[in-house]
């Protein structure tokens, strides 16, 4: 009982806490933004690493595993859908 305590807060944890991924715009002219570095635990580590790179235009987005199984489900969902 005293191991279950810990092991339900690490998973709840490793869940619901939003990582940060860098991504960069590398061609101006385009509206992409490109995946460079993942699993940043605080938006300032984030940042420091695009000025690290010379990044002019990025953004630091939040993820977290609760939020990937839900997207992954909707895509597939939607990939298996016949078509109208």
């Amino acid at each position: 009982m005293k191991f279950v305590i810990p092991l339900l807060i690490l998973l709840l944890v490793y869940l619901f806490y939003p990582f940060r991924d860098l991504h960069v715009k590398e061609d101006p002219f385009s509206d992409a933004y490109t995946l460079v570095a993942r699993g940043f635990w605080t938006e300032a580590a984030c940042v420091e690493a695009a000025e690290a790179q010379a990044a002019t235009d990025f953004r630091c987005r939040k993820r977290s595993a609760w939020g990937g199984m839900f997207r992954a489900v909707k895509e597939y969902e939607k990939d298996d859908r016949p078509a109208p």
